[in-house]
């Protein structure tokens, strides 16, 4: 095994980040992790990690969504932190996102290895995005290893990084052994589950007012978010019977209680957006370990690989198309799926 590994996460609430530690402890006997929390998660995902002997954890601060100024001061202090801990010796370090990619950039006599499960600069104005797509490849092709959750990226975006250079870890599921697949679905109602960060206010708004004109569907947020957003959900349970909030979980130990209170996966995401176009959200994977079908926008990687494994669906976004679908699908059809999705190999879907 390899002496010492420092990882650079932005936030220890993410189980992606979490999944990739823990995979590192079979390469190294020691793993210090700097990270920060984040002001929308507080589900302490990060235990996971927190029982190993070989993983240091070194919370840095919060990062606030939009205070990028109080973000430089909290970087510079990782920089002393780090450098007081391990000096200018020859360091391994594993980076997750392109803001601390750029901070790995001040760590001397580093090899780096670089992460990309979203393409940041994909959301800003042409300006911006391009100086920002020059700095993140520029990047890649100088890091030691570039980690992409999906192809899509590597084709799309960063091809100009050396083909030797490149990993594909798909965002799959780790079960630590704490859930199991689901062998029967609930048949008495159309039981829908938006999971995880609440980011596409239109479409969301959609989907509540199609549940709230039809109780014959149920609908199920599972996650954490903030702002209007959350005001809006809260306002649609206290105003419908048939729409629950239930908040924050902890993944993977509270996910198969989630899914057996479900039957269709809601996964129906701006398609408008450049990133999400090429994104492969891990609720694929969850879908597909748990047996439970899913419905995506169209026009998107990832409901392309869910026609091609006949796992469910692809709508648009806009409130005509979502109630459409929802008002129409029927019980046959999502055990149908179920049935569907069963037969797959669930090794597709699980580290």
């Amino acid at each position: 095994m390899k002496s010492t590994l420092i990882v650079l996460a932005q936030s220890l609430e993410q189980p992606r980040i979490v999944k990739r530690i823990s995979q590192k402890t079979k390469e190294y006997k020691s793993i210090y992790v700097y990270g920060f929390t984040r002001n929308v998660h507080s589900i302490e995902n990060h235990e996971v990690i927190g029982g190993n002997q070989q993983v240091t954890i070194k919370i840095a601060g919060q990062l606030k969504n939009g205070k990028y100024l109080e973000r430089i001061f909290t970087y510079l202090k990782l920089l002393i932190i780090i450098y007081k801990k391990h000096g200018f010796s020859k360091k391994n370090v594993y980076v997750f996102g392109l803001d601390l990619r750029i901070f790995s950039s001040f760590l001397f006599n580093s090899q780096i290895d670089y992460e990309i499960s979203d393409i940041v600069w994909l959301y800003h104005g042409k300006t911006k995005r391009n100086i920002l797509r020059y700095v993140d490849n520029l990047l890649a092709r100088k890091s030691r290893k570039v980690v992409f959750t999906t192809r899509s990226f590597y084709k799309g975006y960063y091809d100009k990084v050396k083909e030797d250079k490149v990993l594909i870890e798909e965002n799959k599921l780790e079960t630590y052994g704490k859930v199991k697949p689901i062998e029967k679905v609930k048949s008495d109602k159309v039981r829908i589950a938006y999971i995880g960060a609440f980011r596409y206010p239109k479409i969301i708004e959609n989907l509540l007012l199609t549940v709230s004109e039809n109780k014959n569907l149920i609908l199920n947020f599972y996650g954490a978010t903030h702002g209007e957003l959350i005001k809006k959900i809260d306002k649609a349970t206290m105003s419908n019977t048939n729409i629950f909030y239930h908040g924050p979980f902890k993944n993977p130990d509270h996910l198969e209680r989630i899914y057996s209170d479900n039957n269709l996966n809601f996964v129906v995401y701006d398609n408008l957006l450049e990133n999400e176009k090429v994104a492969m959200p891990n609720k694929f994977y969850e879908s597909g370990f748990f047996n439970i079908p899913i419905v995506c926008a169209t026009n998107t990687y990832v409901g392309q690989r869910v026609l091609q494994n006949k796992m469910g669906w692809t709508i648009d976004t806009d409130y005509k198309s979502i109630s459409n679908f929802l008002n129409h699908i029927s019980i046959e059809e999502l055990i149908e799926y179920h049935q569907e999705i069963k037969t797959i190999d669930k090794s597709h879907f699980i580290t």
